[in-house]
């Protein structure tokens, strides 16, 4: 579940809880951003009121300089698209078994918003498919394009028996050091603030998002056209290109806005610019470097070239402490016994506190972890990070965390490393953390060239197949439902002790 969901279930008693954010895609031309929000087929329709109102709650949580366009999309249960939908997931993510593996086998029964899905499989292929979490990311798909509670049953059929055996799929865990070197920031001239931590533009040879990059600008153009859609559709717009140069080029554009037009006299050649954007495949068909934000700076120190392949090794800065269990031993009691993943893998449960909702514009502020061995809670990680920007009061009011609490704490890049090296190896876990903290932790990762790699079960996936009688699906109420005490909501640690709980208390066999 994505924030802005989770935002809107909370939202005047859960008035909107029926809708789900789809897509977010953002047209550079007309410079609009449209969320597309899923809504069940039970609903008739979204009145032009409740549209306005939805609108207007996407605005007041999201900070965008573009503007926004809302749209809705009926989610319809069809068994034939939910078929259509499923062996379309396996042929993608699973191409080792999608040959195995068709219609045929999908047997659904459906009553009103819940759908079992039994998948009758081979003997190797079910294997497969207990032992790679296929059942979780199966859920995990069907969850982000459908509205309704799934549950899954995989049965061992000899009817679909196949010959030989599987090809295995090598799972590789990399995480390489670029070059990356440090700048000082003079004066914004656009766009958000930038980590002043560029890379080199030689290690950057194909499309990426997010990347910061620094040099000296040369052969600028403004030119301008003519909108040709969107509310800005007749209307001229103004772009500047030019190539930004650090020992090696990349072409460079800038889709300005109304109110950075008058800014665009500051680019002058040889000027260096700190820089944030994408990268893309441009019209003439070359690497182009999509600008977002840019920021007027200098160098301070140069970049190495030795370490383009090297892992770096920092010093730790956050401290692992081994965790304790106060309870009494009862030889009468049983100790649990669980279903897999938990009963065979290392399991790291993470949250995370931030100053906001948008992930390209808000920071990490506290990281809070849990790691499970084979079941057992072993380990705990703990740390505040202190961001770049100030911690805005509308955060300070969720998580209580203010920003004399994160003054002396370390940066991000120095706690995402030690948190890299915490969950390597290990399944990562959270709450909703599909749909949110893993794009904090994505960003994170990126800053110093790092890579979400782990294999991911979010729980909440998990607690709506297990098809619990409760209201809602929030941490609080399904941690309420199994008896699991959340004190301190709202604070990573805590967060992630009662999702680690509430993970293991779901995972038990009957």
């Amino acid at each position: 579940m994505d924030i802005l969901t989770q935002g809107l279930i909370s939202y005047e008693n859960g008035k909107f809880d029926y809708l789900r954010l789809y897509d977010v895609s953002l047209d550079y031309e007309s410079e609009e951003c449209v969320f597309t929000f899923l809504y069940p087929e039970t609903i008739d329709e979204i009145t032009s009121d409740e549209r306005k109102e939805i609108e207007k709650f996407v605005k007041d949580n999201i900070s965008l300089f573009s503007k926004i366009r809302i749209k809705f999309k009926k989610s319809f249960l069809d068994e034939r698209l939910l078929k259509k939908e499923i062996i379309k997931f396996f042929t993608e993510s699973y191409p080792a078994i999608s040959s195995e593996f068709s219609q045929q086998q999908i047997f659904l029964k459906k009553e009103n918003n819940n759908v079992e899905i039994e998948l009758h499989l081979s003997k190797l292929v079910k294997d497969y498919f207990d032992n790679r979490f296929v059942k979780i990311k199966l859920l995990e798909f069907l969850g982000n394009n459908f509205l309704g509670n799934f549950e899954i049953v995989a049965v061992e059929d000899n009817n679909f028996e196949i010959p030989g055996e599987i090809a295995p799929i090598k799972y590789k865990l990399e995480a390489k050091k670029t070059s990356r070197y440090e700048v000082t920031p003079i004066k914004k001239l656009f766009g958000k603030d930038i980590s002043p931590f560029p890379e080199q533009i030689k290690n950057n040879k194909k499309p990426k998002t997010s990347v910061i990059l620094f040099g000296n600008i040369s052969k600028i153009e403004i030119k301008s056209f003519t909108a040709k859609k969107g509310k800005m559709a007749g209307q001229e717009k103004k772009y500047a290109t030019f190539l930004l140069n650090d020992g090696n080029s990349i072409e460079c554009v800038y889709f300005s806005t109304k109110t950075n037009q008058p800014k665009l006299s500051a680019l002058q050649e040889n000027l260096c610019f700190l820089c944030l954007g994408d990268i893309k495949v441009g019209l003439s068909g070359k690497l182009t470097y999509y600008i977002s934000s840019m920021t007027l700076a200098q160098l301070k120190t140069p970049p190495k070239e030795n370490d383009d392949d090297e892992i770096v090794l920092k010093r730790q800065v956050v401290s692992i402490e081994d965790y304790y269990e106060n309870r009494q031993e009862n030889i009468f009691i049983k100790e649990p016994v669980y279903d897999e993943p938990i009963a065979s893998r290392n399991i790291v449960v993470y949250d995370l506190e931030t100053t906001g909702l948008d992930p390209e514009t808000c920071e990490i502020i506290e990281i809070g972890a849990i790691k499970i061995e084979k079941g057992k809670i072993t380990k705990k990680f703990s740390t505040f990070v202190k961001p770049i920007t100030p911690i805005p009061e509308s955060a300070t009011k969720i998580n209580h965390i203010t920003n004399e609490m994160v003054e002396n704490a370390p940066k991000i890049e120095d706690v995402i490393i030690d948190f890299y090296k915490f969950t390597k190896g290990c399944v990562i876990s959270g709450y909703n953390n599909t749909d949110f903290d893993n794009k904090f932790l994505r960003k994170a990762y990126q800053k110093v060239n790092l890579s979400l790699e782990n294999d991911n079960l979010d729980v909440m996936l998990i607690a709506r197949s297990k098809h619990l009688k409760i209201s809602n699906f929030k941490l609080s109420t399904v941690s309420t439902a199994l008896g699991i005490d959340l004190t301190g909501a709202h604070r990573a640690y805590n967060d992630a002790f009662a999702t680690a709980k509430v993970l293991l208390k779901l995972s038990e066999k009957v």
